[in-house]
């Protein structure tokens, strides 16, 4: 993660329908305004029921899923580990290329789903698109 210091409390969305509180830093935009945002644990569950819900009624090979396997406690915080997989790639990559563990952030425990790819967007107060982003 960028500098902690650059954080952005932000609610982000990539389909116009979910929204999910993020951190985002303005350093870690890209060119077309898409954002990278960073999710605690709890929003990364949400996530991965969507993802989950979405590629059972769409089809598996329309969507990537987010899955979060639980490992019970270490230091009375709960141990996770956050598999993304891209379902289209698998014919092509094989399930090695085609999934992802994510490494949460050592400093704030966050998780980076999807980062640019996914076409992450900021919202604004009025929970209208920031687009291109736009730090305050």
């Amino acid at each position: 993660m960028s500098d902690p210091r650059s954080a952005m409390e932000v609610l982000v969305s990539n389909n116009d329908r979910d929204r999910y509180p993020a951190v985002v830093h303005p350093d870690e935009a890209n060119a077309e305004g898409f954002v990278k945002p960073w999710f605690d644990l709890e929003t990364v569950r949400r996530i991965a029921d969507r993802t989950q819900a979405d590629a059972v009624r769409s089809g598996y090979d329309t969507a990537d899923t987010v899955h979060v396997v639980d490992g019970g406690t270490e230091q009375g915080e709960p141990r996770a580990l956050v598999v993304v997989v891209t379902w289209v790639r698998i014919p092509e990559k094989g399930v090695d290329g085609a999934t992802e563990i994510l490494v949460p952030d050592p400093e704030t425990g966050r998780y980076a789903i999807g980062g640019l790819p996914w076409c992450w967007y900021a919202l604004d107060d009025e929970l209208k698109p920031n687009f291109p982003f736009r730090a305050k």
